[in-house]
């Protein structure tokens, strides 16, 4: 009995013994947590955390710390996707100015041809079809 007297104010057991109020009385739990004063709010927290309760308090960090990674690479990967988007927007507008320079070099091509055939006094019937074409291409439009 004399160790019990030594381990009775350790925290571990103080909820046996009653609480860590330090009243003394031998009430019911029930009656010592009604107190209107709530004395015991401070003082009853030093009583150490639970198996089941530090289970879930592990579990629960390692969700989050699983989330946090989650979203860290879900954030890298729309950002990445992003720039990808930038870049094939940058080809696709280098792809348009090509295509505008190789049709614009074409037409420079078609208006030397037909300065040289208007120059010319007299055409053949081939290169007055070509003529009346070039004329239809360059300047109908």
């Amino acid at each position: 009995m004399e160790e019990w007297h030594d381990l009775r104010d350790q925290p571990r057991y103080g909820s046996q013994v009653g609480g860590n109020i330090g009243s003394g009385s031998s009430g019911s739990k029930r009656s010592r947590e009604s107190d209107a004063c709530g004395s015991n709010t401070v003082e009853s927290s030093a009583r150490p955390i639970g198996r089941e309760a530090a289970k879930k308090k592990g579990k629960k960090k390692s969700k989050e710390y699983a989330s946090e990674v989650v979203d860290k690479e879900w954030a890298e990967y729309k950002e990445f996707k992003t720039k990808e988007l930038e870049q094939l927007d940058n080809i696709a507008l280098m792809q348009q100015q090509a295509n505008n320079i190789a049709l614009e070099k074409t037409k420079t091509k078609k208006m030397k041809m037909y300065l040289k055939l208007t120059s010319e006094e007299h055409l053949d019937d081939r290169k007055n079809q070509l003529l009346k074409k070039l004329e239809a291409e360059l300047f109908d439009n």
